[in-house]
């Protein structure tokens, strides 16, 4: 059923005129049609997210006639805040139209439909299913996966693959060059490594960047290696975070990763994440001067092993733009500074990873309602440790997304890449 209002038509008699008489076409044309003709609202789909630059999808309405409707003008309005745009025939009795949502707050929009009428412009405001936008900030979700600098098995690397590709999560894998620098890694495995990681970039997911400070890898760089301070006390560099290097050492060590990918035949990436999340601001001012538009270094305050952490962040802390001088705090780096806050699947199964599972959503809106600010969740996983178990606990962790999901028409939460984050964030 539809309602229809009458923008104002006055009733006061007109005085004489002494205007010359419109042609009889313009004036059939100014009065429209007899009466209202639209029939039903559609949408193809019902959420909608605030435009940013990753994201910036009009609303599409479809409105069925039962006749042509051309002689009324129609356009569509979004109530309550009457934005409107033209309708454009598809048939002659289908007609559809694209409303701008930028500028637009979070929330309900219902859609009507204006005719002209018998010289006045009639709202017929739709009530079936479908006549509705609903608009909210987007919800991002980030899946990071990060090579140490180890042997991956082909059955760990089919299992990441097949969480990606069977629930239409994109990744962002972080390639560790230390396996073109160690004997621990024969030549074979680091080549088939190599391959998975070319055939998930050729399918769009994300190539990027992930260093642990093991000596071989740092001697290959010219460097001396250190091996305290550790988090584990290993002996072997894996443990030593890469802010025991200063400023100078580091550069030299991305620098060298950058030229070891590219002699692979590897693209060079835009985004990073250091061994066991230590990284500071030498760390940050170093990955903006070569480039890197985003980090994924940082988590929220407390310890990893024997060393606390140098991050004193909120357990949900959001992306930023981060000092030169203090990773911690906003400031004017180029990059982006994005938390992991979503927690580390490592070790997990079905039932343990309830925890991580309660913590990351709520991080974002409940199902069916819109969120009120832009929110970013990045999770870590290792393509290296993801057996059957891990993966039945990484499935469980993205269906408890299922119910929120942008590209299942029921929320605002969409999976991207880090560097869709940061360009969604720019």
């Amino acid at each position: 059923m539809f309602t229809l209002a009458l923008a104002a038509a006055s009733c006061t008699p007109a005085a004489p005129s002494t205007t010359p008489t419109a042609s009889p076409a313009a004036a059939t044309a100014e009065r429209g049609l007899a009466a209202p003709i639209a029939v039903k609202v559609s949408t193809p789909r019902h959420w909608f997210t605030v435009p940013d630059p990753v994201a910036n999808e009009p609303a599409l309405i479809n409105v069925e006639f039962a006749s042509d409707p051309s002689a009324g003008k129609p356009r569509v309005r979004l109530a309550p805040i009457n934005r409107e745009a033209p309708l454009v025939a598809a048939t002659p009795s289908r007609w559809s139209a694209q409303v701008d949502l930028t500028g637009l707050a979070p929330g309900s929009y219902k859609v009507g439909v204006i005719e002209r009428v018998a010289g006045a412009d009639v709202v017929i405001d739709g009530n079936e299913a479908g006549g509705e936008v609903r608009l909210s900030e987007p919800e991002y979700v980030v899946w990071t996966l990060d090579f140490e600098g180890d042997a991956s098995s082909d059955a760990a690397l089919a299992n990441t693959a097949a969480i990606a590709d069977e629930h239409k999560i994109p990744m962002t894998v972080m390639w560790n060059p230390r396996v073109w620098t160690t004997t621990q890694v024969s030549a074979a495995r680091a080549d088939a490594m190599l391959a998975w990681t070319k055939e998930r970039v050729a399918k769009g997911d994300e190539l990027s960047l992930h260093l642990h400070m093991w000596t071989d890898f740092v001697r290959a760089a010219g460097l001396v290696p250190r091996t305290v301070p550790s988090w584990a006390g290993r002996g072997d560099g894996y443990d030593v975070p890469m802010t025991a290097y200063p400023e100078n050492d580091q550069r030299t060590l991305l620098e060298y990763s950058l030229r070891l990918m590219s002699e692979h035949g590897l693209a060079r990436p835009t985004t990073f994440r250091a061994g066991g999340q230590f990284a500071n601001d030498a760390t940050l001012r170093t990955l903006a001067g070569l480039g890197f538009v985003a980090d994924a270094s940082a988590v929220p305050a407390g310890a990893f092993g024997r060393l606390p952490y140098p991050w004193t962040l909120a357990a949900d802390a959001q992306p930023y733009r981060p000092s030169a001088t203090d990773a911690n705090k906003a400031g004017d780096l180029t990059l982006l500074e994005a938390p992991t806050i979503g927690g580390n699947t490592f070790g997990f199964d079905v039932r343990t990873i309830d925890a991580i599972i309660r913590a990351d959503l709520s991080y974002v809106a409940p199902a069916g309602a819109f969120a009120t600010r832009r929110r970013a969740v990045t999770i870590v996983s290792h393509p290296g440790t993801i057996d059957a178990t891990e993966r039945a606990a990484i499935i469980a962790l993205f269906n408890a997304f299922a119910p929120l999901r942008y590209d299942r028409d029921v929320g605002p939460v969409r999976f991207v890449t880090l560097a869709q984050l940061a360009q969604a964030w720019r």
